[in-house]
């Protein structure tokens, strides 16, 4: 029933008000805070240009990819332009794959962790970007609405009629990603060799996988012990998350990007400040002020919904800007493209860190600290 002309009018009148209040606390709140006012403000650890992921839900691979391509050149490789699609079709073949071995109780969506990515490099191998799957920059668009309907509805079917075959059903999921994302090559041509996806990882990308470790911070398990990190995402249920204190965690984060490494975040970007300043993401002191942020206030948060990890990005430097905590963000959601963004850049603040940024994966040289609090050496 649609609602009488009156009451849709106020409505959107208080709507509106409410938007612009907000709004004008918004900026109240950060013109009061030291911040940088552009990237030019960091001096990032190197990395590739950032990539726009259009209308995909993809960013697990976007900032994994992008975290990889970094890792390559601080050990002193050329960076390569990893292709992002290209985890992405295999990683749906394994989604569908236990989908149909747990009766459909698995999860079957786009999102994924920065496993989605790592996961598929040691089992598929990896690609370059100018080999399979991405846009060339500017002139096409990323757009996968239309395999996610696709592969959703066939799901859905599968469930509804008990379609539990593999043989019958991952046919049909491989005939949906080609026709959306085209078959991945089991060969390709890149500066003048020939190479296999598994051959590109061992002979170009050679990253020491092994040395790569997630990092968390919450108190349903004990700190100081390997833990699964409780997530709609995590469908393969991932338990090596080294869980510490929220001191090692934050603080490691810090020193890891001093000591020159960069890290992928899995975050929150639902908070207002994101959403509506474009630029700078920072808890304001009318939510919570800064210094009271607490272990127990961000289990808070989490437990209760308010914090999910709805999106992951790749952090390339920190700076204290006179004694605020700011983390340059590679992102590659469309918010930080929209008019008034910083085109493929956020500016975290310590405090949205230290609430809503829920794990990370870096090189174990890189936290030191986390190892000590692990017990490891």
């Amino acid at each position: 029933m649609s609602r009488p002309p009156i009451i849709a009018a106020i409505l959107a009148l208080v709507s509106a008000a409410y938007s612009q209040s907000l709004e004008d606390a918004l900026q109240s709140a950060i013109s009061r805070l030291p911040r940088p006012e552009a990237v030019s403000d960091f001096k990032p650890v190197p990395h590739l240009s950032p990539l726009n992921q259009d209308s995909t839900l993809i960013c697990w691979s976007f900032s994994t990819s992008s975290f990889l391509e970094s890792e390559m050149e601080r050990l002193g490789m050329e960076p390569v332009r990893l292709s992002v699609v290209y985890p992405v079709y295999y990683v749906f073949l394994e989604k569908a794959k236990r989908y149909l071995q747990t009766r459909g109780a698995s999860r079957f969506a786009p999102g994924d962790l920065f496993t989605g990515v790592l996961d598929i490099v040691k089992e598929y191998g990896a690609i370059p970007a100018d080999a399979y799957g991405n846009k060339v920059e500017g002139s096409i668009t990323f757009n996968h609405n239309a395999l996610y309907r696709e592969l959703s509805h066939l799901m859905d079917r599968v469930k509804r009629e008990r379609l539990w075959n593999e043989k019958n059903v991952l046919p049909q999921v491989k005939r949906i990603l080609d026709r959306h994302l085209g078959a991945p090559p089991a060969k390709f041509a890149w500066k003048g060799k020939s190479y296999t996806p598994q051959t590109f990882v061992r002979d170009v990308v050679k990253l020491p996988w092994d040395e790569y470790v997630l990092v968390t911070s919450f108190q349903y398990d004990p700190f100081g012990s390997r833990v699964e990190l409780k997530v709609p995402d995590n469908w393969r249920r991932n338990d090596a998350y080294l869980n510490v204190p929220l001191d090692v965690f934050y603080n490691s984060l810090k020193d890891a990007l001093q000591s020159g490494f960069s890290v992928a975040l899995d975050a929150d970007i639902s908070e207002p400040s994101y959403e509506r300043t474009k630029r700078y993401a920072f808890i304001p002191p009318y939510d919570i002020p800064s210094n009271t942020i607490t272990q127990e206030s961000r289990e808070f948060r989490f437990v209760t919904g308010a914090t999910t990890d709805d999106h992951l990005v790749h952090a390339v430097d920190y700076r204290s800007f006179d004694g605020e905590d700011w983390f340059l963000i590679k992102d590659s959601w469309r918010t930080a493209w929209e008019p008034g963004s910083s085109r493929g850049y956020m500016f975290f603040h310590g405090s949205y860190v230290k609430l809503k940024v829920l794990a990370y994966l870096v090189h174990r040289d890189g936290v030191p600290e986390v190892r000590k609090s692990m017990g490891e050496r």
